[in-house]
């Protein structure tokens, strides 16, 4: 019966010219899509919903970030996401509220890799990018390897990246140990409590960025003081 009534409606708008105008499909989710919202992801859905980035970008850019950030319209699988950062450097749309409105071109992963200063140089409309770093999952603090697309929409630079399956590393590793503690914990966890863990984890993220930039700046200092006390190289005698 309700099938029939939502055909009878369809039929009646048709005929009156009041039919909605259709929508266009949705990053993940629907039946063109190459991954549900509930898959991991991989690089076709990351390109797949980069291409729905850029358009919803065209067509409303506050709406797009809102959606971004929040992982709405089909901008979310299980570990994909979106992020933008605009042209003063600062996130725009990311999923963890730590990083939503800072300036994040100086970030960097624990290698030294500083991806989103990179990211903003070389972005190009209508292109496609990729990079590869080291960065955790949502609602964890264990860095994981990561791809991520990115291109320019607008005067936003946005990307959509893909966690790899063994970024772990061996499976009695402490990284490895580490994260299926964090898995077990966030599958047990009451939820009254998850609000309260998520917050921890990403607070925690956040020290544990702070404390890489700080060391990966002493590391710097100490290579410019080794190479001002480095005695210079010999010079060729005169002929």
């Amino acid at each position: 019966m309700a099938l029939l009534r939502s055909v009878f409606v369809a039929s009646l708008l048709a005929a009156i010219g009041l039919a909605a105008t259709p929508q266009p499909g949705r990053a993940c989710g629907d039946g063109e899509a190459p991954v549900s919202c509930g898959d991991a992801g991989s690089e076709a859905s990351a390109k797949w919903m980069l291409e729905h980035v850029v358009a919803a970008i065209a067509a409303d850019a506050p709406a797009a970030l809102t959606h971004f950030t929040k992982g709405e319209a089909g901008f979310r699988t299980a570990d994909t996401y979106v992020f933008c950062v605009g042209p003063d450097g600062v996130m725009s749309a990311h999923p963890n509220p730590i990083l939503q409105g800072q300036n994040v071109r100086d970030l960097h992963d624990s290698n030294g890799t500083y991806f989103i200063r990179r990211m903003m140089e070389t972005a190009k409309a209508g292109t496609v990018a990729e990079i590869r770093y080291l960065f955790p999952k949502p609602g964890s603090t264990v860095a994981l390897q990561k791809t991520t697309y990115y291109t320019r929409a607008g005067d936003q630079v946005c990307g959509v990246g893909v966690y790899d399956s063994d970024g772990a590393g061996p499976a009695d590793s402490p990284v490895a140990r580490m994260a299926q503690l964090r898995d077990r914990l966030d599958a047990e966890m009451p939820p009254a409590l998850r609000g309260n863990w998520t917050a921890f984890l990403e607070a925690l993220n956040a020290e544990t960025g702070a404390k890489a930039a700080a060391m990966a700046k002493a590391r710097a200092g100490l290579q410019a003081a080794e190479a001002a006390l480095a005695p210079p190289p010999p010079t060729a005698p005169d002929d």
